[in-house]
């Protein structure tokens, strides 16, 4: 990819953020969501630990204090509106991450526990095509309609989950039913059942290496011809 193709900082005034460019010229952007109570810090070295040379990463502090760290929304019962704003708000940060010039289909969602649930809030309601949406050891809020409200181009988003067997603070079994659900709307998902607890683990990070480079790969072969 020539260096014209390199993209600026991909930057946002709407959340406190750091942007770690790629270490190649990319147009691909991973947008990083942390889980309840934690930050942006363990994620400073997520491009070393990934290893993806052709990607780009924004990582997010979510915006409500809980205990030493962030929440992106308060907890059930009381998520459902919290969910509402940090959509509104991820829209947002979308449009303006499209007007900086990065296209909304090489915008990839990772996120840990809580911000699984809000990558996938937006994978279901964003009304364009998005990159990918990686999910680990998270949950989902289904809003009422949400399959009727699925248009055409997010339907074309793929999704990625892994949860752990051992995981005691969100049981796989409640996770695994909603990818079934997800699955039985007509959306692509890749699931995969793991040994670990409520962590990210090291021997995760080549089962979404693998992955991504699949999602990567159709590009790759149209700027080769």
């Amino acid at each position: 990819m020539p260096l014209s193709k390199m993209k600026t900082p991909a930057q946002t005034t709407l959340f406190k953020s750091k942007f770690i460019p790629s270490r190649r010229p990319s147009e691909k952007l991973m947008i990083v969501l942390h889980g309840r109570g934690d930050s942006i810090r363990p994620f400073r070295s997520f491009r070393e630990e990934l290893n993806m040379p052709g990607m780009n990463y924004l990582l997010l502090n979510a915006p409500r204090k809980f205990l030493d760290g962030w929440s992106w929304y308060g907890e059930p019962p009381y998520q459902k509106d919290g969910v509402l704003r940090i959509r509104e708000k991820m829209f947002q940060l979308l449009a303006d991450l499209e007007a900086q010039g990065w296209k909304s289909e090489n915008i990839f969602f990772f996120g840990f526990s809580q911000g699984c649930l809000v990558s996938a809030d937006i994978g279901l309601h964003y009304p364009k095509r998005l990159g990918g949406i990686v999910g680990i050891s998270g949950y989902f809020h289904f809003f009422p309609r949400w399959r009727q409200q699925l248009s055409d181009e997010a339907r074309k988003t793929p999704w990625m989950f892994t949860h752990g067997r051992q995981d005691d603070v969100l049981k796989i079994d409640e996770t695994k039913f909603g990818v079934e659900k997800l699955k039985n709307a007509g959306l692509s998902v890749q699931w995969f059942e793991m040994d670990k607890e409520h962590v990210l683990e090291d021997k995760e990070y080549p089962l979404i290496r693998s992955w991504l480079r699949t999602k990567l790969k159709p590009q790759a072969r149209t700027l080769s011809r």
